[in-house]
């Protein structure tokens, strides 16, 4: 859900004012729309209604941008480690397909194994020309 500001200091049972104050500090990061409206979504609901608790129970706002950026700084490393073993994964069935391969060209016959070459030769010298018409 979106909320403009109105509707999220409702939610939340806080001014608008303090919705703007938060959002200088950099505790909330509203988006914009293209005539510059800001509104804000449930992560930004979610946030907010961590804002308030952590004051309910006398955090300084310094120390709660602190918490904030900890997490977020978190949040983009899982995205980082889920990156890295998606590639890790790929690479492996690569590798996979790397031996498989190499298991049939092992057992090709000569002949079959010129043919390929002569196969290769042809596609790479079309892509040469292609590269080359393109920096030409």
């Amino acid at each position: 859900m979106v909320y403009k500001i109105g509707e999220l200091a409702k939610e939340v049972g806080v001014s608008k004012r303090t919705i703007d104050y938060y959002t200088n500090l950099g505790l909330l990061e509203p988006r914009r729309s293209e005539s510059g409206h800001r509104f804000y979504d449930e992560a930004s609901l979610e946030t907010l209604k961590f804002i308030e608790q952590c004051k309910s129970m006398h955090l300084p706002l310094q120390e709660i941008k602190e918490i904030l950026d900890k997490k977020k700084t978190l949040v983009e490393d899982q995205g980082i480690v889920s990156l890295t073993e998606e590639v890790t994964i790929h690479m492996s069935q690569l590798k996979t397909e790397l031996s498989q391969l190499n298991y049939l060209l092992e057992n090709l016959s000569e002949e079959q194994k010129l043919n390929i070459i002569r196969q290769l030769t042809s596609q790479t010298s079309e892509l040469i020309q292609t590269l080359l018409s393109f920096i030409l």
